[in-house]
């Protein structure tokens, strides 16, 4: 029994000591449990407060243990339900609370209250009732709770007052649409819901639409945003912009879809576009460089721009403005720039250089303007390339200097006179010859160097007889210098211009004095004689019979042949005009029998090969008499009349600007006249009378101000046009069309605007159509040109024919002819000559450009055009074009 006592005890000292370690667990478990455990008996004190309450509720295990669970935990509010809770289930057993998870607010010490998760558990002990619970915060996750319906509510009322539309799309129909989807497609939200998308799209937007939905569900990237059309439910067909992108929708994929209206903005676009294409077309095709320059750089700059200044459009913006500048003209620019700038006045057009990278230099001709751009001021410049004209004005300059030096600084006298005789321009050897002051102040007319006024009047006869007859006059005679001493004079002159003799005569003078002395004293010694022809400054040759007897060093030089080859030679050796030459000794010998003298200018054969012109003197020895023997003087004159030929060039081109200039403004101050005489009558008409004119004499009046505006306006660009067309900037835009549809229409219109004409009009097209490349507003100048002539020129009516003909292969030919008043012969060759008019239309108007522009067309076209007329008899215009066939 002792044992068994003793085996009891110690059975039971082992289950004491094993529920302690198991004690021992379970409050090192709940020291260590994250949440709050606490426990409390059926009378609600306090039996156990793990570390996780202490820091949770804010009451230490000590404080806690024995005291009213709902005294220390639960808000005042709430007391009494759980006192009346606990009460209810110690007599019910029924778990209202007890088993399951519930949210409940707790209080700490401080007095705050946090949102808690309570699990409350029951257990029995003794035949009492015991109560264990689980604390845990759930503040946090509350809060996340209530954001997290704030943000659906927001999303929601987002969602519903969203500017765009939105709908969902699961399986490829209509899951979820919010109100603005239904406002911008025009259907009822019962309708929208559950129907196909793509029966909403255009028919042509629906293969890439339903393409591009199947990528995106596969992951496969494609533009989330696109434009398309869809059909409205009143049955407008809109542009919209959509942005879909791949979202999840009761746990399958879908597409969201976000879209607005943008019909409105894409017809401004189109419309901005087209006049941003034209613009462009406009600036890109302006025949000078434009720029715009802005806080010193390019920041517009079209094609011709950059052709000019052989830079890109990407190396132009990225370089700054001055880049090709010369940098000479740099302190130019930045000064007008900045006064530009400042609103002072700087001239708006000027010259300056470009330097190429290779070291060309290029002029350019530039025009400059402040613009508003992109918010700032900026400068507009527009500039030509003007280096080849400013080569040929330096070349000009040049030459003319050349030719002034030359002029000035020849041994021979050369004066321009005015048709009264008096000095416009004297060399110096002029003033020398005759002892006239530098500044000429001391003589005002050639008279006052001539012996007496018969002399002079004498001379006067001479030289206009030789002037009608258009022959050079050239004579020796005595002369007086200004000191009143006796000279004789080499005096060769004639007109300036035979087609307008008030320019006035060239004259070259000679100081012959000294020859004269010298053929004296020749008479008395030879000796003399040799010494004083050798030191002449012109060759002297002194023949008999075509041979050449003697040569003084002059001609010896001036020829380059040794004097051994001159003995017993004859002159063909240096004449130029070998075959003519038989001839010319006739007509040379004649005359010296008739006069004694010959004179001329010719040209001779230098040894080397070079042909030069002298001036021609020859004398007989004894008078009249060639066979005694001739003695020749020799002035080499080649720089003189290469200057007269340049000069007479030069002249002859000013001439023809002139008469260009005076056709013009004849014609336009005539053309003008016309509809200003009209426009000013129908105005004083208005001004006066207005208000006692009848409406319909009002509406007369002012519509023969607009036909005279009108009448000014296609004048201007008939002017415009042949501009264009002689600098060679006329536009040839060839497209394939009917040759024979556009004649048909062209003769239409051309019968239209001649309504009151008494012409009879035919029209011969062939039936069939005629195909080929033309510019059909080229041609529209070419045959309106024509029918509208033939008309115009018919004054007493008559037959105007248009006939159009297929061939020769590959060609097409036009005729217009008409039985008006015809063309002079002798004018034919000048008819497509800009301003001009043929001598015999009288009052009829006209600009004499129309022609001048046909041609050009034509010439354009590949083609060509003949003219058959005379005067009286009518006009026919042959026309032939290339169809330009592949």
């Amino acid at each position: 029994m002792s044992r068994a006592s003793s085996e009891a005890a110690g059975s039971a000292a082992d289950r004491l000591a094993h529920l302690e370690a198991q004690n021992l667990r379970l409050q090192a478990l709940l020291g260590s449990a994250r949440d709050a455990v606490v426990a409390m008996d059926q009378d609600g004190l306090v039996t156990d407060w793990n570390p996780a309450a202490e820091r949770l509720l804010g009451w230490s295990r000590d404080e806690a243990m024995g005291q009213r669970l709902s005294d220390m935990i639960v808000p005042h509010v709430h007391r009494a339900a759980h006192e009346a809770g606990l009460v209810r289930y110690l007599h019910t057993r029924e778990p209202h609370v007890v088993g399951r998870l519930v949210e409940v607010e707790a209080l700490r010490r401080d007095g705050r209250h946090l949102a808690v998760e309570l699990s409350i558990w029951s257990f029995e002990v003794d035949g009492r009732m015991h109560f264990g619970a689980f604390i845990r915060d759930v503040s946090e996750r509350q809060g996340v709770r209530a954001a997290l319906r704030l943000s659906e509510e927001r999303y929601r009322t987002v969602v519903e007052h969203l500017g765009e539309g939105l709908v969902v799309l699961l399986d490829d129909r209509v899951v979820f649409a919010n109100p603005r989807a239904c406002e911008i497609l025009k259907l009822p939200l019962e309708e929208l819901l559950g129907s196909d998308y793509l029966a909403r799209l255009h028919p042509h937007d629906r293969a890439l639409s339903a393409q591009r939905q199947a990528a995106r569900l596969r992951g496969v990237p494609v533009p989330e945003l696109q434009e398309m059309r869809c059909l409205r439910g009143d049955g407008q067909e809109r542009w919209l912009e959509v942005h879909v992108t791949v979202t999840t929708w009761d746990g399958a994929p879908a597409s969201m879809a976000f879209f607005s209206d943008v019909t409105v903005r894409r017809e401004v676009m189109d419309a901005l576009h087209r006049s941003e294409q034209r613009y462009r077309a406009v600036i890109e095709h302006v025949g000078e460089g434009m720029v715009v320059v802005q806080d010193d750089r390019f920041v517009f700059v079209n094609q011709h721009a950059t052709e000019i200044v052989e830079l890109t459009r990407e190396e132009m913006t990225g370089a700054g403005y001055l880049e090709r500048i010369h940098p000479d003209d740099h302190p130019l620019i930045e000064e007008r720039k900045r006064r530009r700038l400042a609103g002072e006045d700087v001239p708006s057009r000027y010259e300056i250089r470009l330097r190429m990278p290779d070291g060309r230099v290029k002029w350019i001709d530039i025009g400059v303007t402040i613009v508003p751009w992109e918010g700032g001021d900026a400068t507009l410049t527009f500039f030509s390339d003007v280096t080849p004209r400013k080569m040929l004005e330096d070349r000009l300059q040049r030459t003319l200097e050349e030719r002034e030096t030359i002029l000035a600084s020849s041994i021979v006298g050369i004066a321009f006179l005015t048709p009264d005789g008096r000095f416009r321009w004297a060399n110096q050897a002029m003033f020398q010859i005759f002892g006239v002051a530098q500044d000429g102040h001391n003589v005002s007319s050639v008279e006052s160097l001539y012996l007496d006024r018969e002399q002079y009047l004498c001379v006067g006869a001479e030289v206009a007889a030789c002037i009608r007859e258009g022959r050079a006059y050239q004579t020796e005679l005595q002369m007086r210098r200004v000191d009143g001493t006796r000279l004789w004079v080499s005096l060769s002159g004639k007109a300036v211009s035979l087609r307008d003799l008030t320019q006035g005569t060239v004259w070259v003078m000679m100081d012959i004095t000294r020859r004269k002395e010298l053929e004296e004293s020749l008479q008395r010694t030879s000796s003399e004689r040799e010494a004083i022809l050798n030191t002449a400054l012109v060759g002297i040759v002194f023949s008999a019979g075509s041979r050449l007897l003697w040569a003084n060093d002059k001609f010896i030089d001036m020829l380059g042949y040794p004097r051994s080859d001159w003995e017993s030679r004859t002159v063909e050796l240096v004449n130029v005009m070998d075959p003519a030459w038989e001839q010319q000794k006739h007509l040379v010998r004649d005359e010296l029998l008739a006069t004694g003298t010959y004179a001329d200018e010719r040209q001779l054969r230098h040894r080397d090969g070079r042909v030069f012109w002298v001036q021609l003197g020859g004398r007989c020895v004894r008078e009249r008499d060639p066979d005694s023997g001739v003695i020749w003087t020799f002035l080499d004159i080649t720089r003189r009349k290469k200057a007269e030929v340049e000069t007479r060039e030069a002249l002859e081109r000013q001439r023809e600007l002139n008469e260009l200039r005076t056709r013009f403004v004849s014609m336009t101050s005539h053309e003008f006249r016309t509809p200003l005489a009209t426009i000013l009558s129908s105005a004083e008409l208005l001004e006066h009378y207005g208000d006692r004119l009848e409406p319909q004499e009002r509406l007369e009046i002012i519509g023969s101000i607009q036909a005279g505006v009108q009448r000014m306006t296609g004048l201007l660009d008939r002017v415009l046009l042949i501009g264009k067309a002689e600098a060679r900037m006329l536009e040839f835009k060839p497209r394939r069309q009917d040759l024979v549809a556009l004649c048909r229409e062209i003769a239409e219109e051309s019968q239209a605007l001649r309504t009151n004409a008494a012409c009879r009009f035919e029209l011969r097209l062939p039936e069939a159509p005629l195909h080929g490349d033309f510019d059909d507003k080229l041609l529209r100048h070419v045959f309106g040109n024509l029918l509208s002539n033939a008309i115009k020129y018919s004054p007493d009516g008559g037959l105007v024919r248009f006939v159009l003909e297929d061939g020769p292969p590959g060609r097409v030919s036009a005729e217009v002819s008409d039985e008006g008043i015809g063309i002079p012969a002798e004018e034919l060759g000048h008819l497509f000559e800009s301003f001009h008019r043929a001598s015999n239309v009288g009052h009829i108007p006209g600009t004499g450009l129309g022609l001048a522009i046909v041609k050009q067309a034509v010439q354009l076209h590949g083609g060509g055009i003949e003219v058959d007329s005379a005067a009286g008899r009518g006009a026919r215009f042959r026309v032939w074009l290339p169809r330009g066939e592949a």
